[in-house]
């Protein structure tokens, strides 16, 4: 979640050159914080090799809320929900995605655990999917930390992805890891790297 005033831009591509052919596909985001939980959003979806029938441009808001209370704060529980907007560049012409997530972090272990429902048509997902996400991140040290994510049933993001998050700098975010499909129908095992980076950081001392 961006900061108010920060700019992230965050670029992950997915690639397997051991399978036949090779190929490439990629997700860019780009985030502005505008204060009090708000942020808004815009993503490049499918950007590809060999080009992908479900290359689109979205628009959209998230919304964070953190949960009051005593037990709530020392396991610093949030929910967020968002929307994006697709618009096809194939002629799929214009979809909506949209999903909800809840966090929690275990004291003792400071592991994250996130969860939460996910809608969304074929611009993004290949076809109109109900499914779910599921996150973990454990944090080993203070600059890395082991991730996983999962998001359920068949479609052309159904997959989950086990990596390792190196943090150098407050304003710089690398991931690398795998990919593996859900199924057949979900797409391919791949490699998978990230790189994200806050533009305007607001360094605290």
């Amino acid at each position: 979640m961006a900061p108010k005033g920060e700019f992230a831009l965050a670029h992950e591509s997915q690639g397997n050159v051991f399978e036949s052919g090779g190929y490439w596909n990629s997700f860019t985001f780009a985030t502005y914080g505008l204060g009090k939980g708000w942020e808004l959003a815009s993503s490049l979806y499918g950007l590809s090799r060999p080009t992908s029938p479900e290359l689109a441009l979205g628009m959209g808001f998230k919304k964070r809320y953190l949960v009051r209370g005593e037990w709530a704060k020392r396991h610093e529980v949030t929910v967020a929900g968002g929307a994006m907007v697709p618009v096809s560049f194939r002629g799929n012409g214009v979809g909506l995605w949209a999903y909800g997530l809840a966090s929690v972090r275990v004291p003792r272990t400071r592991t994250r655990l996130t969860a939460g429902p996910s809608w969304g048509t074929r611009q993004i997902f290949g076809r109109t999917v109900t499914k779910a996400m599921v996150g973990v991140e454990q944090p080993l040290t203070k600059k890395v930390s082991l991730v996983a994510d999962w998001f359920t049933g068949t479609h052309d993001l159904a997959a989950a992805i086990f990596g390792v998050s190196y943090q150098p700098r407050p304003d710089l975010l690398i991931i690398t890891g795998w990919k593996a499909a859900n199924n057949a129908g979900s797409g391919k095992p791949a490699m998978m790297l990230e790189v994200a980076y806050i533009f305007g950081h607001k360094k605290t001392h």
